[in-house]
């Protein structure tokens, strides 16, 4: 019998790390996203009053970027705790609260599609500032397109977990 408990406790394992390393496959992605809310502030500045409504934008997509790193930490600081977690009910509690956590990138990412439609939307208004705009739109969509591959392979691994359990 206890023998069945380690391989189970090591398989668990395995996953916790594949779901850590999937987690960490967001980190450049989100490294990305940074990277494009400050070029699409300097796009904004550049455009001056007719960059005053994307440069909303910008701040959105700054805003989204922390709040995806902010679930991806929550769940890491959960999978640290499973590693250390010794009954299979807290363990099973802690991969529910994994879930949870990671049940709320979707509406994160359903964010960046709309940021991105917007950011379309401007674009199509602007005159002279029309190809930096919507360079940054066809950026953040080729983004939220790479985050929702990676969320659904996170939400695969979770499950998997929880069906161990």
């Amino acid at each position: 019998m206890n023998a069945i408990s380690e391989i189970s406790s090591s398989s668990l394992q395995q996953q916790a790390d594949a779901l850590a390393r999937a987690m960490d496959d967001l980190n450049p992605m989100l490294k990305k996203m940074r990277l494009l809310a400050s070029n699409a502030v300097s796009a904004a500045a550049r455009a001056g009053s007719e960059g005053d409504a994307f440069r909303v934008l910008t701040q959105g997509i700054q805003e989204l970027g922390l709040e995806i790193k902010h679930e991806i930490d929550n769940s890491k600081e959960l999978l640290l705790a499973l590693a250390d977690s010794q009954s299979e009910a807290e363990k099973k509690k802690l991969l529910f609260e994994i879930k949870s956590t990671l049940e709320e990138l979707p509406a994160a990412v359903a964010k960046g599609d709309y940021l991105a439609i917007y950011c379309s939307v401007e674009a199509a208004h602007a005159e002279s500032h029309a190809t930096r705009f919507n360079s940054v739109a066809q950026m953040l969509k080729s983004l939220i397109t790479d985050l929702r591959e990676e969320i659904v392979k996170q939400k695969t691994l979770i499950t998997n977990m929880l069906e161990e359990v």
